[in-house]
């Protein structure tokens, strides 16, 4: 079986930064297909195979939670094949829902096809599993693989090897080509080439060499393709200083990997080489890949990279995270049984093991999930439960297990292990770094009060290492026991942390080595800040903030940069929330810095460019208390620049205020534009007319308590201007005015107003299925849209009024059930034709609404004199009606 090209020709849909295309490539950086938002079910997407071909493998990587229920497989022998062929149905697929991997990791199915003479394929991916990070209803897949034989063997792609159709070659499997760099990967398969081709002409040294060769280049492919993926991440968070260096340390690893498996003399370019047929023995020793891993030690150190790469799952264009494909033994492939070229192909044996492969899974690990995802069950399964740590009962099991680890060899590490804690081991000796590496977590909590008092009785003219290359060793082991899943040791390491940067950083470490050691442990803790545990997320918040106060670290100004990052609508409600308070509460600790101090001592590093960006980005989160707390931040920005704050949210009009978050943030912007006047004129007249400094405090005190609601805006055909809350109330002076009748009242107080809005007002009704007061123009959108009981009524087609559903077909029969005029509406109580345009002289006018019960009462409403004559053009409500 060899490994097929194809293109995708045809397809349903797609999303715009994950379209067809990237299935027709495969790569560690490749993103995959994704199905338009909302779209209707099943999706198609046709590909083209490049010549005639017989079938006998598919491979899917499903997407970690864009997952189809099913997806069906179509063939065809027509070329240029249509949504209108003729496919022939082969079967179906069925994918796991992925909820017991937390939707982490990736489903790899690899399925046995029965022998069929294809030139284009068909797939049908039906509806998805639903889950909560799905919120657009869409299905995704990541990449696809098709094993066959084509017909002659010229188009197999080996060159000048033999051609054995029954030969599988491992590096065609997609787990090889997602994980490995794509360089690398095609090295590989002309080395396998070579290789055959030796083995035939009976060169067996030189084909030992290239498996040797090509097992090192593998492992030198995954480590290169995570490279890139951590220079990509680098890119998306515009980090670009990492970036280069992460390009600048794959370009000397790939070289030196080269140089030291010497792949062009392997590869014979220019022939065959006498030295590839020497043994081992007569020549050099061979060069393995971990020999070139400690050639760029260097350059990894200096570079600080992720843990793991965790990209968030909803963001627009976001890199394929690199976990590890959840993969089945062997995937059958569903079949219809009355299907006579399914069912009669000696190839279905397959499916008698069906019933073994739904039993279990296998997962399969590749290096480039990232050192996270090393640790097992295993590692903890000896443990003391941590929740026994403070009971009387805790002793003797700490006792009994003392003792019945005493016997037991001390941990040793692996060489893995002791290449990444090489400087540990030189600064606190092999001991002491054999405890953090323990799977016993008591041994971790020893190691712990170990550092710590090697922090507290460090003296720099008695140690051999100096505070910076202390300092370091230190990072490196608090960033480990930082991650571990037992409290008792988080907790440790979270409590040792801050007495580093408090006690032990301040005046000994220089800046430099005090900007590493924050980058390295800052995502670590900002991602355990967004745990669903709540002592794990304080603990990370406190120590976050601890950090943030120590002076070492308030003056290189790093966490506030990666706080104040802007949050996107896909982050998760958590970690927003928790990133959104500790700004606020660095706020209100170290102030916000204006653009005059930004080069002084006394900067926070919270400029309010970046707080009315964060704060703007809070707003637009489907969260409600990340949209608080996002206003809350805007607040405190407005009182220093308010001009900023402004430039970052729409413009301040009618429009705008319809939207009850925007209405309410500009409702606190006008109570401080008027403390501000308050404070002006105040200033200002203490020293004119000093005796008159209590009437004015008294007048802009009783405008500042109107009620949280918008003065209407009256646009006539010369103005263009619009009247603030702030201006309206101070023009006139305390009065209130109703903005739906244009009524006026010496009495109307804030709590009269509200009555009025209850009992009185001939433009507002009570909805009787949720008693909210609602416009009655907008009554029949309120009932079809907002009600909390809008489910039990549906839209008349014909009148386009809200009907009860029950009452519906009693409805249909009336004579009120008509179609409206162009431009008229049927008013929701006497159901007869309105003017859009002229609802107040419906309900208010000289034969108004006689449905209507506060008629009555409305005729005792008069307008203003001093607003009619104003009244030029037309009058828009808050839910934008014009009256």
């Amino acid at each position: 079986m060899l490994f097929l090209f194809f293109s995708f020709v045809l397809y349903t849909g797609e999303e715009d930064r994950h379209s067809s295309l990237e299935l027709n490539i495969h790569g560690p950086t490749v993103r995959g297909w994704q199905s338009a938002r909302k779209c209707t079910y099943p999706q198609e997407l046709i590909l083209r195979l490049h010549g005639p071909t017989k079938l006998t493998r598919i491979q899917v990587l499903a997407h970690q939670y864009l997952i189809p229920e099913k997806l069906e497989i179509w063939t065809t022998k027509e070329e240029n094949a249509s949504v209108t062929s003729e496919f022939s149905y082969l079967g179906y697929i069925t994918l796991s829902d992925n909820a017991s991997t937390l939707y982490k990791s990736r489903e790899l199915k690899s399925v046995a096809l029965p022998e069929t003479e294809a030139v284009s394929l068909k797939l049908r991916l039906h509806k998805p599993h639903s889950n909560a990070h799905n919120i657009h209803d869409q299905v995704g897949l990541i990449a696809i693989n098709i094993l066959g034989e084509p017909y002659g063997h010229e188009l197999s792609g080996q060159g000048d090897a033999p051609y054995n159709p029954h030969y599988t070659s491992p590096y065609d499997d997609l787990a090889f080509e997602m994980y490995v760099d794509r360089e690398v990967a095609k090295i590989i398969r002309q080395m396998e080439a070579k290789k055959l081709q030796a083995v035939e002409e009976e060169r067996f040294e030189y084909a030992s060499k290239l498996k040797v060769a090509m097992e090192n280049l593998r492992k030198a492919g995954e480590r290169l393709g995570k490279y890139e993926l951590e220079k990509k991440y680098a890119i998306a968070l515009e980090d670009y200083d990492k970036a280069k260096a992460k390009k600048a340390q794959a370009q000397q690893y790939r070289q030196q990997v080269y140089q030291s498996l010497e792949v062009e003399d392997l590869l014979e370019i220019h022939g065959p080489l006498e030295k590839n047929n020497l043994s081992s023995l007569e020549g050099k020793e061979p060069i393995t890949v971990d020999t070139c891993t400690s050639n760029v030690a260097t350059v990894a150190e200096d570079i600080t990279s992720p843990p793991r790469l965790v990209v968030p799952p909803n963001r627009d264009g976001a890199l394929s995270p690199t976990g590890p494909a959840h993969q089945p033994p062997v995937s059958p492939l569903h079949q219809k049984p009355s299907s006579p070229e399914v069912t009669d192909s000696p190839t279905n044996g397959i499916l008698e093991r069906q019933n073994n492969c739904n039993k279990g899974s296998l997962r399969r690990k590749t290096k480039s999930a990232g050192p996270a995802l090393r640790s097992s069950y295993e590692a903890y399964e000896e443990r003391t439960i941590p929740a026994l740590r403070h009971s009387h009962t805790n002793e003797f099991t700490r006792e009994c297990h003392m003792d019945s680890t005493e016997t037991k060899a001390a941990s040793k590490l692996n060489d893995r292990e002791k290449k990444q804690a090489a400087l540990p081991i030189t600064v606190f000796g092999m001991e002491m770094v054999e405890k953090f590496y323990s799977k016993q977590f008591t041994d971790k909590e020893e190691g712990l009060m170990q550092l710590k008092e090697e922090l507290k009785t460090f003296d720099p003219e008695v140690s051999k290492h100096s505070a910076n290359k202390t300092a370091r060793a230190t990072i490196l082991l608090l960033h480990r026991a930082l991650r571990d899943k037992v409290f008792s040791v988080y907790s440790l390491a979270a409590q040792l942390i801050r007495i580093f940067f408090a006690e032990f950083a301040a005046d000994r470490v220089s800046s430099t080595e005090i900007a590493r050691s924050v980058e390295r442990l800052l995502p670590e803790l900002l991602t355990k800040s967004g745990d669903t545990t709540p002592r794990i997320h304080n603990m990370a918040v406190h120590t976050i903030l601890s950090m943030a106060d120590c002076k070492c670290v308030r003056e290189l100004h790093i966490i506030p940069v990666h706080l104040t990052r802007p949050v996107s609508s896909s982050t998760h409600q958590r970690l927003a929330l928790s990133r959104l308070e500790m700004v606020e509460q660095l706020i209100l600790n170290h102030g916000i810095s204006t653009d005059k101090q930004r080069h002084c001592n006394c900067c926070s590093g919270l400029t309010c460019r970046t707080l009315s960006e964060l704060g703007s980005s809070g707003l637009h989160h489907p969260a409600e208390a990340v949209r608080k707390v996002s206003e809350r931040i805007l607040v405190l920005v407005y009182k220093v620049n308010p001009r900023l704050v402004r430039k970052q949210l729409p413009p301040d009009d009618d429009i705008t205020r319809r939207n009850l978050l925007y209405r309410q943030l500009f409702h606190e912007f006008d109570l401080i534009d008027l403390q501000r006047k308050k404070e002006a004129e105040s200033g200002s007249k203490a020293t004119t007319t000093p005796t008159r400094t209590k009437s004015t405090e008294n007048n802009v005190t009783e405008s500042t308590k109107s009620p949280q609601r918008t003065s209407p805006v009256v646009s006539t055909g010369s103005s263009t201007s619009i009247t603030s809350p702030s201006e309206n109330s101070a023009d006139h002076k305390g009065d209130k005015m109703c903005i739906f009748c244009l009524s006026k009242g010496q009495v109307y107080s804030e709590e009269g107003l509200n009555i009025h809005y209850w009992r009185s007002c001939p433009m507002l009704t009570r909805c009787e299925a949720c008693k909210q007061v609602v416009e009655i123009s907008y009554l029949n959108s309120h009932l079809l849209n907002e009600c909390d009981m809008r489910r039990n009524y549906i839209k008349c087609d014909t009148c386009k009024q809200a009907v009860y559903e029950s009452s519906f077909d009693e409805h249909r029969k009336e004579k009120t059930c008509s179609k409206p005029i162009e431009g008229h509406e049927h008013c929701p109580l006497c159901h007869g034709l309105v003017n859009q345009n002229k609802w107040r002289e419906h309900l208010m006018g000289d034969q108004p609404c006689k449905n209507n019960p506060r008629n009555k009462i409305g005729k005792s409403c008069s307008r203003s004199p001093s607003n009619t004559q104003n009244l030029g053009g037309k009058l828009t409500s808050p839910t934008g009606k014009d009256y």
